[in-house]
């Protein structure tokens, strides 16, 4: 089994009590997440294999749905994608 992703979470003692008790139904709204933006997926898997990747075999793939200037400047570090074109990204890297 290898370790994925660290996130850091706080949490409110008050909150988990109510949690215990029935009154709170969901965990979620307990935690805070506070991301590590060096150990971020985006930073630690996606931008490497983005960077390995045949630049021409991407934009391809993306279909329009990303340009080519967006992969390059993704690549080189000056922009970060949406949600939604991160995880198409990600279906296309794990291809």
């Amino acid at each position: 089994m290898w370790i994925d992703q660290i996130k850091y979470i706080g949490k409110e003692s008050n909150s988990l009590e109510e949690v215990e008790s029935g009154l709170e139904h969901s965990q979620e709204n307990v935690y805070t997440e506070y991301p590590d933006p060096r150990r971020d997926e985006w930073q630690t898997k996606i931008l490497p294999a983005l960077r390995e990747a045949e630049l021409n075999k991407l934009v391809r793939q993306c279909e329009g749905k990303i340009s080519r200037r967006a992969l390059i400047d993704m690549r080189a570090g000056r922009s970060k994608p949406h949600r939604k074109n991160r995880e198409l990204l990600k279906r296309i890297l794990n291809k």
